[in-house]
């Protein structure tokens, strides 16, 4: 690659444009404080638009020229700019050494192919003259402390300091601590040091990677392998300001509904109607809470998606009427392959619109994934993306309540003949998408796809809240489809990785996540499916999923004491839903993640920012999970305050470190103090009209809490009850705003036994609970 340097600039319009003898630039800003630099070559590339992106209105900025370079200020933010050597100074950060890659020259289909699965150029071609492929790379210069979050699903720590990151969607299905790609692709980069956040987002759907300080401890480097350059700068300084600003931008969750929320059970597979009455009247004789059946492949007629098989699911609709009389929903899975078969309804369609993946030769692409053989549907079209969505009509006509999208990187077992066996087995990067490449689409695939579901089931559900769940993505996900993180093991270190990974989807917007619960490949034990029960309870999405080759691991599995164990976990799933579904509505209301890492709370503490095997579950609860096998006592780091264990109700103050027991009754937490945690019945609710409501406290001067309640589905309105309270050491009181006709109670931990109360009091173990009546609530000691 050579240096890109600039010879003049202009302001024109509050916009400043930079000319350089191959390439130009733009740097413009935004209602927020945002900046973007767009960075080009191919004249048609000077309006370029985005695919995910948001834009706030613009902001007119003024310039400075000074000895040392350009200055432009708008709305109170500031960006300094150098030409030659370009260099770019902002927030304390420090851009230089931009390079663009030399003219390629082309070569073979199947050398394109081969260079796509082991993290090379997806792509050499040039266009008139100009490289398509060639890329553009920045450096940003490194200083001692800084820490790198966010870039979606990882494996690894949570800091992604001190290795490469590849953002290409791969169906990756071993999760081994060192690979990369994986299933997902995010540009999003937090850079956190002394206490303040910035984020840089890449809009990029090109393969791009990150170099955090690995090649060079110095110096980072992103870089992108199309014909465009698009940063954003986003400035925080604190994470929840982050989040907030970089979801306006690229999108946030919908308010999920109250059902999402529960324990889901899956398996690959319950491939028959019979297998799946089996399985409920197995959480029935266990007493053990259930929302959602999931229904893997096997289900369909020979893998012919939008199908049940007439053989082992001859009923659809009575089955999930039997089901919906017991409370559970069915989730079905949808592939993007299409079979090829002349007669089948959906490629028939399909193909009257010209609506798949075509090759160099612009024939239909055909390769193989399940069925065989297979088309892909171009999801970069809007008619074609409202042509999938129509296709979901059999299933909700038969009562399926979700959609769960796989293998959508997209996935691929041959194409055309040729086996694309490996880590990344995708469609040629020459493929083609309209009047695009697959190697500009590829990274899109999953989003698109769930874009197009998510869609058809708003327009085919009016009044209900879709749910749809994918494994491949980009930024922006959110706006469509939950996610979770692939094939992982029943590996203990799997359990553990799945806490930063959790952790910095949720720095990289995505709010809804979990991880296979027990492990997908391999054979869970019944101490580590309890362990990882315990920590499921507190994902976003609480799925228990296995493969048809593993060991059974449905919660009764392992026989007592791990049943009992399990139960205790799901149940406590579902006391926990009325703090969730508010951190839900969050979520969806300014994009924050429900899963926190330590320093999210707390900046300014150097030791939280080094903690990645805790979590906060939002502002008020502290997680450190046992994630070892035989671990009865864990390291836990408490930041500064006093808190309170949330089983026991003993104090603990902070910041430092305590030896914490960790029975396999419960998940080790701590409650803030001076904070109200809404809580409920455990069991699954109709609807998130908390009915008991149950406030639990800690003896503060000062208390307060909140909860959203709703219908738990559709778009009517909801409100926020309010708990607000004072304690003077020796008399506490509480009320609660506006009044509700639930039962509510308090609980509060960390008491002694009290002189008086307004009302009848039972007390045990250090846990205090009475009835809030009339809206309020006192006790005295």
């Amino acid at each position: 690659m050579r240096n890109v340097n600039f010879e003049d600039y202009r302001l024109e319009d509050g916009v400043l444009w930079l000319d350089g003898p191959q390439s130009r630039a733009r740097l413009e800003a935004y209602e927020g404080g945002y900046w973007r630099l767009l960075i080009w070559h191919r004249p048609e590339d000077e309006q370029k638009g985005s695919w995910v992106v948001d834009a706030p209105p613009r902001v007119a900025a003024t310039l400075e020229r000074s000895a040392g370079g350009l200055a432009l200020r708008a709305a109170g933010a500031e960006i300094g700019v150098r030409l030659k050597p370009f260099a770019l100074f902002w927030e304390d950060l420090e851009f230089a050494d931009l390079q663009v890659g030399e003219q390629p020259t082309w070569t073979t289909d199947a050398a394109a192919v081969a260079e796509a699965l082991v993290g090379g150029t997806a792509l050499r071609e040039a266009e008139d003259g100009y490289p398509l492929a060639g890329g553009y790379a920045i450096h940003l210069l490194e200083r001692e402390g800084r820490r790198y979050f966010g870039l979606g699903e990882r494996t690894g720590f949570l800091d992604k300091k001190g290795r490469r990151w590849l953002n290409w969607t791969a169906d990756s299905p071993e999760q081994q601590p060192g690979d990369d790609p994986l299933y997902q692709a995010h540009p999003f980069l937090i850079a956190f040091d002394e206490g303040r956040v910035r984020g840089l987002y890449l809009d990029e759907s090109w393969k791009s990677s990150f170099d955090l300080a690995f090649r060079e401890a110095g110096r980072s480097r992103i870089a992108v392998e199309g014909p465009t350059f698009d940063l954003w700068l986003l400035p925080g300084p604190e994470p929840a300001a982050l989040l907030e600003r970089y979801t306006a931008l690229v999108g946030r969750p919908w308010l999920p509904p109250l059902w999402a929320l529960g324990y889901h059970q899956c398996r690959w597979s319950y491939p028959d109607e019979q297998s799946v009455e089996g399985l409920i009247e197995g959480f029935k004789r266990h007493e053990i809470p259930l929302s959602a059946v999931w229904l893997d492949i096997d289900y369909m007629d020979g893998y012919r998606v939008f199908t049940f098989s007439p053989y082992r699911f001859p009923d659809p609709p009575r089955l999930v009427r039997r089901l919906a009389a017991e409370g559970v929903r069915v989730v079905t899975i949808v592939d993007p392959g299409v079979k090829k078969e002349a007669g089948y309804p959906v490629y028939e369609s399909g193909r009257k619109i010209d609506a798949f993946v075509k090759n160099r030769r612009e024939e239909e692409l055909v390769g193989e994934v399940w069925p065989r053989p297979a088309v892909w549907p171009d999801f970069s079209r809007s008619e074609v993306r409202r042509w999938w969505g129509e296709q979901h009509r059999a299933l909700l006509e038969a009562g399926v309540a979700g959609i769960w999208n796989d293998m959508n990187e997209p996935a691929a077992f041959a194409v055309e003949g040729d086996e694309t066996f490996g880590v990344g087995k995708t469609l040629p990067a020459d493929a083609r998408h309209g009047a695009r490449l697959h190697a500009e689409v590829h990274n899109l695939y999953g989003l698109l796809m769930s874009r197009a579901t998510h869609e058809g089931l708003r327009r085919l559900r009016e009044g209900r809240r879709p749910f749809v769940l994918s494994r491949s993505g980009f930024a922006g996900i959110q706006r469509y489809a939950w996610v979770w993180t692939g094939d992982n093991s029943s590996y203990w270190e799997h359990m553990a990785m799945s806490v930063p990974m959790l952790l910095n989807l949720g720095l990289s917007g995505v709010a809804f996540c979990g991880a296979d619960i027990g492990g997908f490949r391999g054979d869970a034990s019944g101490e580590l499916l309890t362990r990882w029960t315990w920590l499921g309870a507190l994902y976003p999405f609480m799925r228990n999923h296995s493969a048809k080759t593993s060991r059974r691991q449905e919660p009764w599995a392992f026989g007592e004491p791990w049943l009992g164990y399990i139960r205790q976990a799901i149940r406590f799933r579902y006391q926990l839903q009325p703090y969730l579904y508010t951190l839900a509505e969050e979520a969806a209301r300014s994009g924050q993640p429900l899963m926190r890492p330590l320093f999210y709370h707390f900046p300014d503490d150097p030791e939280a920012a080094g903690v990645y095997d805790q979590f906060m579950l939002g502002p008020d609860l502290l997680a450190a999970p046992a994630l070892r096998p035989g671990q009865q006592r864990r390291l836990v780091y408490l930041p500064a305050g006093r808190w309170y264990d949330f089983w026991t109700g003993e104090a603990e103050a902070g910041p430092g470190w305590l030896v914490a027991p960790t029975p396999l009754d419960r998940v080790p937490l701590w409650l803030r103090e001076g904070r109200a945690l809404p809580l409920s019945a455990g069991r699954p609710a109709k609807s998130a009209h908390w009915n008991p409501l149950v406030w639990r406290l800690t003896p503060s001067d000062r208390l307060e809490g909140q909860v959203y309640t709703d219908d738990g589905d559709g778009y009517g309105p909801g409100e926020r009850l309010k708990l607000t309270g004072r304690f003077d050491g020796k008399r506490l009181l509480v009320s609660q705003e506006p009044l509700t006709e639930a039962e509510v109670l308090i609980e509060l931990v960390g008491a002694a036994e009290p002189r008086a109360a307004s009302g009848p009091v039972s007390f045990r173990r250090g846990v205090l609970r009475l009835p809030l009546r009339g809206g309020e609530a006192w006790v005295e000691w």
